[in-house]
């Protein structure tokens, strides 16, 4: 079976530096080793769901510089179909500062640049996309009223819709209806409910989403696993034990990995084992789009382990 996925959303490049801890506010904090990587969540989730197999196209902005070139000519590299990629003259390309711990945590500041500019005029030009996509996924770093206008036309189009609330904000009615999996972390899913992350039950906080019409969520946890939440069932999925080295992009590689497994028509089971896999790989190695695993990595590491 063809898995085929059409990711609408952002195109970063990220500035990454490490350091031994975050910096509090007013102070400077000795920096170690500096890089650039490609990144941006949907061309991360683009490239993730590319690497485990699937036929991916993408529809996305970026500045006409030398950022922007080198991320489109990046992404075409990978096999993903960049078609859908356009270069705005008005805008920079978006960049990403990100601040990697020794443990492995980042702090991330995102300019978004040319991805704001991405309109539903953009989306109207590659409506074959969306017919030939089984799976449509979206981010919120592109304009909101572009990702509605997405998510409808993926829903016309008999598409299967998966919304990575991130960063998370205030969503219209409109969308949850049309959503059929969200997909938060912990912090989204509390920003989300309304809720602070000390007190957040995600169950319960899936349970919202449901009422307000979105027909699956699972809640991403880090070292606790996840939460998967329908109206008729709860299922919890511990986390993979590795070595974490730098946990840019594990949520992305998750989320492009649930992508490919609902594509390919998996049980839900399945795609949250192989989804949690591929995060757990992912902060295994450096940088964002570099860290994403390929689709022989991920299966070998479920076999090792006795997964499928």
């Amino acid at each position: 079976m063809t898995s085929r996925v059409l990711v609408v959303g952002s195109i970063n490049m990220d500035l990454v530096i490490r350091a031994p801890r975050f910096p509090q506010p007013g102070e400077t904090v000795i920096g170690e080793e500096f890089g650039t990587f490609p990144g941006g969540k949907g061309a991360n989730q683009a490239v993730a769901a590319r690497r485990l197999g699937a036929e991916v196209r993408m529809i996305g902005k970026v500045g006409n510089d030398s950022f922007g070139l080198k991320l489109r000519e990046g992404l075409a590299q990978e096999g993903v179909d960049v078609s859908g990629v356009s270069i705005s003259d008005n805008q920079s390309t978006g960049v990403a500062l990100i601040v990697v711990d020794q443990n492995g945590q980042n702090s991330i500041v995102v300019s978004s640049g040319a991805n704001m500019s991405l309109s539903p005029q953009d989306l109207g030009e590659h409506e074959e996309d969306f017919s030939w996509a089984k799976v449509v996924l979206f981010q919120l770093e592109s304009p909101l009223e572009t990702v509605l206008e997405g998510i409808k036309l993926a829903r016309e189009k008999g598409a299967y819709v998966i919304l990575n609330p991130a960063p998370a904000r205030s969503l219209p009615q409109e969308i949850w209806k049309e959503v059929d999996l969200l997909v938060p972390n912990e912090t989204e899913a509390a920003i989300l409910a309304n809720n602070s992350l000390q007190s957040l039950d995600p169950e319960r906080a899936a349970r919202e989403f449901i009422r307000k019409g979105v027909k699956e969520v699972i809640v991403s946890l880090g070292e606790k696993g996840c939460l998967y939440t329908s109206s008729q069932k709860v299922i919890s999925h511990p986390a993979f034990n590795v070595q974490a080295v730098d946990s840019t992009a594990a949520g992305d590689a998750f989320v492009g990995a649930l992508s490919v497994g609902m594509a390919l028509g998996w049980k839900m089971e399945r795609s949250i084992a192989f989804a949690s896999a591929s995060g757990a790989l992912a902060v295994t190695k450096k940088g964002a789009q570099s860290s994403l695993p390929l689709r022989e990595e991920v299966e070998e590491f479920l076999r090792v382990r006795g997964v499928f």
